[in-house]
């Protein structure tokens, strides 16, 4: 790896701003001290009323205690959904209809993650054996719900390292750490979770144990080691009170997740501290094993100057997928896959005060190498390498990020300017000649003809502004414009369906820009002492140049290539799905509300997304025709979640209902792409009800919480919206007459309950 930028940037750091301490000390003792007004608050904010404060499309949730799935909690919050994919095992956050690396930086503890999974066939060799399906594919995060403390989502206005190749926003998960297990009075600690589901949902548990002890002068050190494991089984009884397992695709998707986190915290002083982390993952699911493994090391040092607070973030991650003796890619036997990626980020916030005007600084920069590569066992060469079932290749990703937030009175003008410098390196093969040995003709398309080490570089500047306004708690209202891009990914470049055929070297990145405006409410004391307000609404409009899409391609026997499958004179052993860059701009618009209120007594949570998006559908997604990619990705027309509920007995019990609504959505057709079609095509889910849950909580005592759930109250029969499962071969079958009849019976599941316990000493 090539480090001599941020070599550079370091020596920047040390030698202009770490000088500013002495200076600082020798002005400290002559300027007078002063303090911003403090705000006095009945209560502690919770994570989600934080937000509330913040401008911009910014939405948090702290530990989920509602026994919710992680992509319900997702779900919950505006303009964010999930793209759920039974064969995966994990979590792919969906950002105003984009969802996969660049288009969505998904991270966790802040570093961003880069798995590509890839499912076997559901039956042992075929994809069509007994109905079943082949492989498929998507972007997603392996972690175990047991280990998070919340979720925080940026829309559309990105900034600083978790702003790099994410085109449409980011999101974090949090892990728990030391803090979260030891009381603040203990030394030690101890922390467990049970949770018990019916219908399919098992049991799973998690134990962590932690100590902390001040050390060193005004230090501390600490240690947490946790294991977390489960079950959950595939087949469930759904609304209708029949079961899952009568279709074909309920093949491979129990699960075993088991997972483990250690973290060690040592603060020499007040002023230095360091986090040490490592977590591993695996799973098995999809015919095949999954692993993650995760380690990162954080060093913040604050040493109370106006001119420095220094982070560095270092870390390393390695996935792996193992496929089962019995599992086969389309053909492929004995495969496995790896990616491993390296990131580093570096930044030092400068906070400079001069009458009325308060600016901070941030000055940082980044660096990410991702790596994909694979291995199986072919019928033969060509089987092999006309065979896409996982990237190979490597990303590389510069960036170099300022930031300045400068307030004055009740306004904030927030600047950004980031440079990024991406390159995308893969092999291509040598162009193939088509047809026979005696009558064959080149594949004009196919460039360069000779095998090649390709390297694609793109270079940009993003730009953002925000410009906020603290009028009063009832208005705070705010603007942004911004941009953003996303490199291409290794498996769009050097898609091999028809081996080099299919190849494109010539990719561009995906280039957003996106405009919003808003406001927020935060307001306490209206119709009680300690009661909270929260409002948000945000506007958005998106303009996506050169969005990313594979479309088919065919030949005809002059070697011409063409998108119309009816065309006289066409090859028909040739058709390659190929990645393009759309011609014309893509645009999503939307808005998007949060209202939370709060009392000692009653709460109320409402989020409300309504969006417009157009999206062309990839080729290759379908099931049918294509090799299973992410499906469709645009969001429902509208969808919202409401919770209600009370507290009682001086708030120790805690009863709530949770009211999810989604409204028009659509699926890829099953019987994949049609000979009259220029692509894939999509089609209307029925109607979805809406759906019920409820919860209860009981705090015993500071030790000890109690918890309880029914989900899908009403036994309602429904196909979840952005399920990959939902166009299977399965769903479509054929008259007397040939026509095609299609069917949606990958409902969700019906009525569970759920009891859990949390223990902690």
């Amino acid at each position: 790896m090539n480090y001599s930028i941020i070599s550079r940037f370091i020596a920047l750091v040390c030698c202009g701003l770490l000088p500013a301490i002495g200076g600082y000390a020798d002005q400290s003792s002559q300027d007078e001290l002063q303090l911003d007004d403090l705000k006095v608050l009945g209560s502690p904010r919770t994570t989600s009323q934080k937000t509330f404060s913040i401008p911009g499309a910014v939405s948090a949730v702290g530990e989920n205690r509602k026994m919710q799935s992680l992509d319900s909690v997702v779900r919950a919050l505006p303009g964010t959904f999930t793209n759920i994919n039974p064969t995966q095992g994990t979590v792919s956050v969906n950002i105003r209809g984009m969802t996969g690396f660049g288009r969505v930086n998904t991270m966790v503890d802040d570093v961003p993650q880069t798995f590509y999974g890839t499912s076997s066939n559901s039956s042992s060799k075929y994809h069509s054996e007994n109905g079943g399906y082949g492989p498929s594919s998507q972007f997603g995060v392996m972690i175990d719900p047991n280990f998070l403390t919340g979720v925080s989502v940026t829309r559309g206005f990105s900034q600083g390292a978790q702003g790099v190749n994410a085109l449409n926003g980011h999101s974090n998960l949090r892990t728990i750490g030391v803090d979260d297990v030891v009381f603040a009075d203990s030394n030690i600690g101890l922390l467990s979770k049970y949770n018990y589901g019916t219908n399919g949902l098992g049991q799973n548990a998690m134990l962590a144990v932690a100590s902390k002890r001040a050390a060193f002068d005004n230090g501390s050190i600490g240690a947490m080691l946790a294991y977390s494991g489960g079950k959950e089984k595939a087949n469930y009884k759904r609304g209708d009170g029949t079961h899952s397992i009568q279709n074909d695709y309920v093949r491979r998707l129990d699960q075993s997740p088991r997972s483990w986190l250690a973290k060690f915290e040592l603060s020499p002083s007040a002023l230095h501290k360091i986090e040490l982390a490592a977590r591993g993952y695996q799973n098995s699911v999809g015919g095949r094993q999954t692993k993650n493994s995760n380690y990162y090391l954080r060093y913040k040092f604050d040493p109370a100057s106006p001119l420095i607070d220094f982070t560095l973030l270092s870390a390393y991650t390695d996935n792996r997928q193992l496929y089962d003796n019995d599992a086969n890619i389309w053909q492929l036997d004995k495969a496995k896959t790896g990616n491993r990626s390296y990131y580093l980020d570096i930044n030092n916030i400068s906070t400079l005060h001069w009458q009325d005007f308060t600016s901070s600084f941030t000055l940082g920069s980044s660096v990410m190498t991702n790596t994909y590569a694979k291995k199986a066992l072919g019928v033969n060469k060509d089987n092999y390498d006309y065979t896409p079932f996982s990237p190979v290749g490597r990303q590389t990703i510069y960036s170099l990020y300022l930031i300045n937030e400068l307030t004055y009175q009740n306004f904030t003008l927030n600047t950004g300017l980031t440079y990024v410098d991406g390159t995308v390196r893969g092999h291509k093969g040598s162009c193939h000649a088509l047809g026979s040995s005696d009558n064959s003709f080149a594949d004009l398309g196919c460039f360069p003809k000779n095998a090649a080490s390709m390297k694609l570089n793109s270079k940009s500047l993003q730009p953002s502004v925000m410009l906020s306004w603290d009028l009063n708690p009832w208005f705070k209202p705010f603007i942004s414009y911004s941009q953003s891009t996303r490199i291409p990914n290794t498996q769009e470049v050097f898609f091999n369906n028809e081996g080099s055929g299919s190849m494109n070297p010539y990719l561009k990145p995906e280039q957003a820009k996106i405009y919003q405006i808003g406001f927020n409410t935060e307001k306490e004391n209206i119709f009680t002492d300690n009661d909270f307000l929260g409002f948000k609404l945000t506007a958005y409009i998106n303009h996506i140049k050169n969005y990313i899409h594979s479309q088919s391609f065919y030949i005809t026997r002059s070697g011409t290539r063409i998108t119309d499958l009816n065309h006289p004179d066409l090859y028909g052993d040739f058709h390659a799905q190929m990645y393009i860059n759309a011609l014309n701009p893509i645009k999503h618009k939307g808005i998007e509300i949060a209202l939370e209120y709060d009392s000692d007594t009653l709460f109320a949570n409402l989020s409300y997304s309504r969006q417009k998006t157009t999206l062309p559908l990839d080729v290759s997604s379908s099931i049918g025709t294509g090799f299973g990619t992410t499906s469709i990705t645009y969001l429902p027309e509208d969808y919202a979640t409401l919770t209600l509920g009370g507290r009682f007995f001086e708030r120790d019990l805690t009863i709530g209902s949770i009211f999810k609504y989604t409204g028009k959505s659509r699926r890829e057709v099953p019987n994949g792409l049609e000979v009259d079609k220029y692509g894939n095509d999509s089609q209307a889910l029925p109607k979805i009800p809406i759906i019920i849950d409820l919860y209860a909580t009981y705090r015993l005592n500071k030790h000890v919480l109690l918890k309880a759930s029914v989900q899908n109250l009403s036994n309602k029969n429904y196909v979840d919206a952005l399920n990959s499962l939902n166009s299977t071969g399965s769903q479509v079958g054929t008259d007397r007459d040939d026509n095609y009849v299609y069917s949606f019976t990958n409902s969700a599941r019906g009525r569970t309950f759920l009891l859990g316990a949390e223990i902690r000493f």
